[in-house]
C-alpha cells in the first residue's frame, strides 16, 4: 500500500482515530480535496496503534492478528473502488460531500448509493444501531452482543422520549451542555439510577463519535469534559471460598434445574470466564497439553484466546452428572434465577446493605447475600479468592482476561481489612 493514493481531485489516506491509546482504535479513511474541504469516515475496524504501520498506512505483520491480510486488503480495495467512483463524477459532484459521503456508504458498509441520505441525529442512530445489530467488522471478528445492542436501542428510546415530552429539537448541534443537564434531569425525575443514566449517556457518547468519524457530525459539544458519564458504584458481591464450597456441596439431585444451573455457575467460578464464554463449554474446547487438561477460549468481549486449566472439581462435576463432559446450556435468565434459590439453600444469608434511588431520594435497604448472586459472581468470585490465594495477578489475569492491572484491581471485591492481611502475609513484614 502506498503511502497516500491520489485522484485527480484529492487524497486519500487512512488514520487511526486515537494514535497514542493503549487499546483497539478505529481507523479511519480521510479524504482531502480542494482547498480545505476534508471527509472522514470509520472502515469499520480496529487495530491498536501498536500494531499499525503509520507510513504504509497497513497493520503490521503480527501473529496474532489472524486476518491482518483480509483487512490490508480491505483498505487498499476501499481507496481503489472510491478513486474509481470518484473518477467517474462531473465536477461539482467531485466536491458534493453527501454524495462522496454516499459512495463510502456503499463501499465500505454494502449500501445503495440511493438510500435515504441521512441529515439528523435520529436517522443516524436508527442506521448506527441497525447497523451494529446486523453486522460487525473489527480486527478481532467479534460480534455486538445483543444485550450491547438492546441497550443503544434503549438509549435511542430515552432520549427520543425527552425529545417528544420537552420538544427540544434534538439534533447534532443541539447535544451541547444545556441539553445534557436537562436530559439528565429528566432521567432523575423518571426514577432512573445514575449507573443507568451514565449508561445512556455512555451510548450516547459512542453513537455521537461514531457519527463524527463518518461525516456526519461536526458539533463537537459533547467532547465537553462535564458532558461525562455519571456513576455510581454499585453493590458487586463476591463468594468467599468457603461459600462457594457450602454450593459444591449441596444435595441438588431432586431440583434438576436448580443442580444443571449451579454446575454452570461452578463452572464460571473455577474458569473466571464471563457467562457468555462459560455456559456452554462445548467438548471441542477441551485440549491436553504436556499431560494437563485444559479449556481454551475465544472470549466474545475481547476477541482473546485463553487456555485455562481445569480444577479437579469441574473434573468431578464432568465425570458424576455429565458423562465426563461439561454441562449443557442454559438460559442466562434461567442461572439467574435458580443460582439465587441455591445460594438460599446454601444458607449464603449475611446482610448486605445497599443504598436505592427512590423519588431521587437515597434509602438503605438490607437484603441477604444470596438474593444478590448472578451468573457474573462466578467470575468476580474467581478473581477475588485467587488474589486472596496470593495466586500472581499476571497469572489471575492470563485465566479472567484483563488487559491492564487497573482495570483488575477496580474488578475484585477484596475489603481494606482482607487485603491488609495479604500484605501482611508478604516477604516485608516476616
Amino acid at each position: 500500500m502506498t503511502k497516500t493514493i491520489n485522484p485527480t481531485s484529492g487524497t486519500v489516506k487512512y488514520r487511526l482515530k486515537a494514535p497514542s491509546v493503549n487499546k483497539e482504535t478505529s481507523i479511519i479513511l480521510d479524504y482531502s480535496f480542494g482547498r480545505g474541504n476534508r471527509i472522514k469516515f470509520s472502515t469499520g475496524y480496529k487495530v491498536n496503534p501498536k500494531y499499525w504501520d503509520e507510513n504504509n498506512q497497513r497493520i503490521r505483520a503480527v501473529s496474532t492478528i489472524k486476518n491482518r491480510e483480509n483487512v490490508n486488503r480491505d483498505l487498499q480495495l476501499f481507496a481503489s473502488e472510491f478513486i474509481k467512483l470518484i473518477s467517474e463524477l462531473n465536477e461539482d459532484q467531485k466536491s458534493d460531500k453527501l454524495i462522496l459521503k454516499s459512495l463510502l456508504r456503499k463501499i465500505v458498509r454494502g449500501e445503495e448509493s440511493n438510500d435515504v441520505e441521512i441529515t439528523s441525529f435520529f436517522q443516524f442512530a436508527d442506521d448506527f444501531i441497525f447497523r451494529k445489530e446486523n453486522q460487525s467488522k473489527n480486527i478481532s471478528s467479534v460480534k455486538l452482543s445483543p444485550i450491547t445492542v438492546r441497550s443503544y436501542k434503549q438509549t435511542l428510546n430515552r432520549i427520543k422520549d425527552f425529545n417528544s415530552v420537552t420538544n427540544y429539537g434534538v439534533d447534532f448541534n443541539t447535544i451541547d451542555l444545556k441539553f445534557y443537564y436537562l436530559f439528565i434531569q429528566y432521567l432523575e425525575e423518571n426514577n432512573y439510577s445514575t449507573n443507568t443514566i451514565g449508561k445512556h449517556i455512555k451510548n450516547l457518547k459512542t453513537i455521537l463519535n461514531a457519527a463524527t468519524e463518518d461525516g456526519y457530525n461536526t458539533s463537537l459539544k459533547y467532547k465537553h469534559r462535564d458532558f461525562k458519564a455519571v456513576s455510581k458504584e454499585s453493590v458487586s458481591i463476591y463468594l468467599t471460598e468457603a461459600e462457594i464450597e457450602a454450593m459444591f456441596n449441596l444435595d441438588l439431585s431432586n431440583l434438576k434445574d436448580w443442580q444443571l444451573a449451579r454446575d454452570i455457575f461452578l463452572v464460571g467460578y473455577y474458569t473466571g470466564q464471563r457467562v457468555s464464554d462459560y455456559n456452554p463449554i462445548v467438548p471441542s474446547q477441551v485440549k491436553q497439553f504436556q499431560g494437563k487438561d485444559v479449556i481454551e477460549f475465544k472470549q466474545r468481549k475481547t476477541g482473546k484466546k485463553l487456555f485455562v486449566p481445569i480444577h479437579h472439581k469441574l473434573k468431578k462435576i464432568f465425570k458424576d452428572r455429565y458423562n465426563g463432559y461439561p454441562p449443557p446450556e442454559l438460559n442466562a435468565p434461567d442461572i439467574n434465577e435458580f443460582i439465587k434459590e441455591v445460594g438460599r439453600k446454601a444458607k449464603i444469608d449475611t446482610e448486605i446493605s445497599l443504598e436505592k434511588e427512590v423519588n431521587g431520594k437515597i434509602e438503605i435497604l438490607t437484603v441477604p447475600k444470596y438474593s444478590l448472586i448472578q451468573s457474573h459472581t462466578a467470575r468476580r468470585s474467581f478473581c477475588t479468592n485467587a488474589y486472596l490465594s496470593k495466586m500472581p495477578v499476571i497469572d489471575i489475569m492470563a485465566i479472567s482476561g484483563h488487559s491492564t492491572e487497573r482495570e483488575f484491581y477496580k474488578y475484585i471485591k477484596v475489603t481494606p481489612q482482607e487485603r491488609a492481611i495479604k500484605i501482611a502475609d508478604s516477604n516485608f513484614f516476616k
